[in-house]
C-alpha cells in the first residue's frame, strides 16, 4: 500500500513538473515576434524643440513614439475579460506585467540623453497592440550652414529595432498618428514648417559575409532659420559701421592721423563681431555667407586704410588736387562697390546648391 502512495507522489510529481515546463516554454514563445516578418506601423507626435546646438550639430526635442502591430496569440474574448481592452499604464505594468513581445527601439543617432518619460500599451481583443512613448531625446545631425543665417535644416531622428533584421520586423509609416503641437513646439530664432516620417533601409557595412538588412524610421523636422536676430545683431551694425567709416572720404586730406584712427577702430569692431559669429558656428572647412559678409567688411576697411594711404602721398608730393578728385570718386564708389559685392555674393549662395 505504501509503495502505491509512492508511486502516486511521483506521478503527481512529475506531471506537476511536465505540466509547469510546458507552460512556461508556452510563455516564452510569446516573447518572439508573431511573424515573420512582424509588420510595425510607426507615427511620431512632435510635443517641442527645446534646443538647436549649431556649435555641436545637435536638436533637442520632445515627442510621442507610436507604434501599432497585431499578435494573434494574445487574442481575448472581451465578454470574459470584462473590457473591450487591456491597458498597461507605466514602467511597472508595461515591463512586469505585460508578457508578450514588442519593439525595442532605440534612437541610432542619439548625443547623449535619451528618455523614456512614460508609456501606456493597449491590448485589444483580436491582439491588436498600441504602444505609445513620451520620449526626450539630444540628436546629433550634421547641418548644411552655407546660406547661414538664411539656412533651412532637415532635423532627422533614425528610429530601429533592437535585434531584428528587415526579414524579422519590418516598419512601416502610420501617418495617422504622425503629427506636431503646433502650439508647444517655440524655439529661439526657428520655425517649423512640417513633420515627416518615412522608412529608411538601413545596411551597415559589416567585415564578414554576412551583411544584414535593417528597417528603420527617420523622423524629419523641416526647419527654417529666422534670421532677423543675425540682421539686426550683426548685419546691420557692421553695414552702418563701414559707411560710416567712408566718412573719411568727406574728411580733410591732411588730417591723416584721424582718418587712419577712424578705419582702424572700424577694423577692430569687425574682429570682435567675428569672434561673436565665431562662437555660435561649429568648426566647418566651408564658407558661410555669414563668413562672405565679414570678410567683404574686412575688404572695404583695408580698401579705405590703402585710400587714405595714397591721398597722404599724393598731398605730400604736391599733388593735392589729384588726391582731392580721388576722395570724391571713393565717396561714391566705395558704398556702391560694397552693397554690389554683398549682392553679388548672396546671389551665389542662393543660386548653388547648398
Amino acid at each position: 500500500m505504501k509503495r502505491i502512495e509512492t508511486y502516486l507522489l511521483v506521478s503527481t510529481l512529475f506531471l506537476g513538473v511536465l505540466f509547469t515546463s510546458n507552460s512556461s516554454i508556452a510563455d516564452l514563445s510569446l516573447l518572439n515576434p508573431p511573424a515573420e516578418p512582424t509588420v510595425v506601423k510607426v507615427g511620431f507626435y512632435l510635443s517641442d524643440i527645446n534646443d538647436v546646438n549649431e556649435q555641436q550639430e545637435t536638436f533637442e526635442f520632445e515627442g510621442r513614439l507610436i507604434s501599432r502591430w497585431k499578435d494573434a496569440r494574445l487574442a481575448f474574448d472581451p465578454l470574459e475579460n470584462g473590457s473591450d481592452f487591456i491597458t498597461y499604464t507605466g514602467s511597472f505594468q508595461f515591463s512586469e506585467i505585460f508578457a508578450g513581445w514588442y519593439p525595442q527601439f532605440v534612437l541610432a543617432n542619439k548625443s547623449g540623453a535619451f528618455e523614456q518619460e512614460a508609456v501606456v500599451l493597449r491590448h485589444y481583443p483580436d491582439g491588436t497592440l498600441h504602444l505609445i512613448q513620451e520620449i526626450s531625446a539630444v540628436v546629433e545631425m550634421p547641418m548644411s550652414l552655407r546660406r547661414f543665417p538664411f539656412d533651412q535644416q532637415i532635423f532627422t531622428a533614425y528610429f530601429l529595432v533592437l535585434g531584428y533584421t528587415e526579414s524579422q520586423v519590418q516598419l512601416e509609416v502610420d501617418l495617422d498618428s504622425t503629427g506636431r503641437d503646433d502650439n508647444g513646439v517655440q524655439v529661439a530664432q526657428w520655425h517649423l514648417d512640417d513633420v515627416n516620417i518615412q522608412v529608411d533601409p538601413l545596411e551597415p557595412s559589416l567585415k564578414g559575409s554576412v551583411q544584414p538588412r535593417y528597417s528603420r524610421v527617420a523622423v524629419q523636422l523641416d526647419m527654417r532659420r529666422r534670421p532677423q536676430f543675425m540682421l539686426r545683431i550683426v548685419v546691420f551694425p557692421l553695414t552702418l559701421l563701414c559707411l560710416l567709416c567712408a566718412s573719411v572720404f568727406w574728411m580733410d586730406h591732411e588730417s591723416l592721423g584721424d582718418r587712419m584712427a577712424i578705419s582702424f577702430t572700424g577694423l577692430l569692431s569687425i574682429v570682435a563681431y567675428q569672434f561673436l559669429i565665431g562662437g555660435s558656428l561649429p568648426t566647418i572647412a566651408y564658407f558661410t555667407l555669414m563668413d562672405s559678409f565679414l570678410y567683404s567688411t574686412y575688404m572695404f576697411i583695408a580698401c579705405s586704410i590703402v585710400v587714405n594711404l595714397r591721398v597722404d602721398h599724393l598731398n605730400r608730393t604736391g599733388r593735392q588736387d589729384a588726391g582731392d578728385r580721388l576722395d570724391e570718386k571713393c565717396r561714391w564708389v566705395f558704398p556702391s562697390t560694397f552693397f554690389g559685392i554683398n549682392l553679388l555674393i548672396a546671389l551665389i549662395f542662393f543660386t548653388t546648391q547648398s
